[in-house]
């Protein structure tokens, strides 16, 4: 019996460390995110195994669909991972064919599809870290749920608040004002908040934005004819979404910028004759101009082809080496650059398009996967509907972003949108549910 109320605690401690991991410098270092994902993970199968019967509980649920919708794309990491001859790589995969085999070790030894299969353990261990994350957070109730969404919205604030303080010390681009940090040349300018590049700071910020948006949304809806409570509390929702939309413009990311006021115009649109969301976008768009000097010269020297286009088209031949199987899921960076044309000076860890560098890394059968996972989530998985909107702008802002950076590979953001989405879906014992679309 005592077993059964860990999930509670479990739960509590897995939102807590989401709510740390973007001051943790985004938790890029693997010294953080690998030991957060071994924590998720264990948290999350502890979660499941505490309950009696998982399968007839309505709050695991979710957890379990998900589970099983991910189940081809755990596949997929087996099959890269399993050791094969040369002469059946070669036909399956020329590009590993090449990186395992030319020039020829002549050991005999068998080589697996993925060029790097450390990386993809490494990669493996994220995604069901993550996992973990979510069913962990099932074991809270659906008021602890509604609490928790405030709650990160409240810790995103502060996070903004921090970004445009340490913007305006004596030492900007350092951490917190105070950690002097070493980062590769040209990029010594990027840092913004206890981000090591304004991007990454501007993807949470975004789907902050997004979610203070999507409540203010659905406590209109629900209320329609508001009383003053009410009232004041959509405005003050509002209110921090143009802040967060306008902090987003101040730290310069333009990829940032144009996600958050995507995911607000979203909310709008299907937010009919709600006239203060019209009036967050168009705040929203002001925003640019509050935000300063800097924010707008950047915008007006975006220079997407050189930037982003060029590359994305040298990227996109990779596809001709590794068709069906990909490189191997987290192994862009050893991918690409035996190939790369453009810019040869440059090393690109990740494609800035997480979408293309699915594609390099998984091929058809990752395209494959996705779609299953698609439709079996549409399938099994229900939003709260006081927090449908929120959970819809938050995907939207957070898709926008992975179309011109990569979010997903940013652990502290992909932990918040997983927490974001786990907080959102609803029990259907205990509220109204909404299918998800």
């Amino acid at each position: 019996m005592q077993f059964e109320r860990l999930p509670r605690p479990m739960a509590w401690g897995a939102f807590a460390s989401v709510c740390l991991a973007p001051f943790l410098f985004g938790a890029v270092e693997r010294t953080v995110w690998i030991p957060l994902c071994q924590c998720w993970l264990g948290l999350g199968l502890l979660s499941t195994v505490a309950r009696r019967r998982p399968h007839l509980d309505p709050a695991t649920s979710a957890g379990l669909s998900v589970s099983r919708a991910l189940i081809p794309l755990h596949a997929l990491f087996m099959l890269q991972l399993i050791p094969m001859p040369g002469a059946l790589l070669r036909l399956l995969s020329p590009g590993s064919f090449a990186a395992h085999f030319l020039p020829d070790p002549g050991d005999g030894r068998l080589r697996p599809l993925s060029v790097s299969p450390s990386a993809t353990v490494e990669a493996w261990l994220y995604v069901a870290g993550l996992q973990g994350l979510f069913l962990a957070l099932q074991g809270l109730s659906p008021t602890e749920r509604r609490r928790c969404r405030l709650a990160l919205l409240g810790v995103i604030l502060l996070l903004a608040g921090e970004g445009l303080w340490q913007s305006r010390s004596a030492q900007p681009f350092w951490f917190y004002g105070q950690v002097p940090v070493i980062v590769p040349s040209g990029f010594e300018t990027a840092i913004f908040g206890p981000y090591f590049n304004r991007n990454h700071f501007a993807t949470v910020i975004a789907m902050g934005g997004a979610l203070a948006a999507g409540l203010a949304a659905s406590l209109s809806r629900a209320r329609g004819g508001m009383r003053l409570p009410a009232l004041s509390e959509v405005i003050l929702l509002s209110g921090a979404s143009a802040f967060l939309g306008v902090t987003t413009a101040a730290s310069g990311s333009r990829s940032g910028t144009l996600a958050v006021l995507t995911a607000v115009a979203l909310v709008a649109a299907r937010t009919r004759g709600k006239g203060f969301l019209l009036l967050t976008v168009g705040v929203g768009s002001i925003g640019l101009v509050v935000a300063g000097a800097f924010a707008v010269e950047r915008l007006a020297r975006l220079d997407v082809l050189q930037s982003r286009l060029a590359p994305w088209l040298d990227m996109a031949g990779l596809t001709r080496f590794f068709p069906v199987f990909g490189s191997g899921l987290g192994t862009f960076a050893v991918t690409y650059w035996p190939y790369q044309i453009n810019a040869r000076y440059e090393f690109w860890q990740h494609a800035h398009n997480d979408y293309l560098q699915f594609i390099v890394e998984g091929g058809i059968a990752g395209l494959l996967a996705l779609y299953l996972i698609a439709r079996r989530l549409r399938e099994g998985i229900t939003l709260a509907p006081k927090a449908k909107e929120a959970a819809l702008a938050a995907a939207t802002a957070f898709g926008t972003q992975a179309l011109f950076d990569f979010p997903c590979h940013v652990p502290a953001n992909a932990a918040v949108f997983v927490c974001l989405i786990a907080l959102c879906v609803s029990s259907e014992s205990s509220e109204q549910s909404g299918k998800l679309q």
